[in-house]
């Protein structure tokens, strides 16, 4: 089975247990097999918790927004690093599916651009590197392709420029 059709049904074909849904997530479209639960206190100075305990971050803005910045993360860092495991995952399945090589360790480094949105806001832009694959020309292309079908970060941000080069 194609891992495209796979996505349409994964809990049966991986045979995960849809996730209880918590009281805040209602009327999806699809049957979640997992959900998060982050919080965050202070927004972009505050702190960011998930239920599992796995995550306890402090959070800081940036230098560049006229800060003095700090030992916090903030969430384009956040935004950059899950995006780059989950077109990782992504490419590595797309890999499979097409019947391809590739090495442990490929690398995605993602830059997550923020700026101005006219005539009021912030707007996000984001560059994925992806390096040491191994494959050139078209068989990179379309793994990149296909990794993009399959990734759901690349299917929530298709309203903001996303680029992927080869590194």
């Amino acid at each position: 089975m194609s891992l495209l059709r796979l996505a349409a049904r994964p809990a049966a074909r991986l045979r995960l247990v849809a996730a209880p849904l918590s009281t805040g997530v209602r009327h999806l479209s699809f049957k979640p097999i997992y959900v998060a639960e982050s919080t965050v206190k202070g927004a972009r100075d505050g702190r960011l918790t998930t239920k599992t305990g796995n995550l306890d971050l402090k959070l800081d803005l940036p230098k560049e927004f006229g800060t003095k910045g700090g030992p916090g993360t903030n969430p384009e860092e956040l935004l950059g690093g899950a995006y780059a495991a989950c077109f990782g995952g992504a490419l590595a399945a797309a890999a499979r599916e097409l019947k391809i090589k590739l090495p442990a360790d490929t690398t995605i480094t993602s830059f997550v651009s923020v700026g101005p949105k006219q005539p009021k806001g912030f707007q996000l832009a984001v560059e994925l590197r992806v390096a040491n694959t191994g494959l050139e020309g078209e068989q990179f292309e379309k793994a990149i392709d296909v990794a993009h079908q399959i990734c759901p970060f690349s299917h929530a941000l298709k309203n903001i420029e996303v680029k992927t080069v080869k590194a």
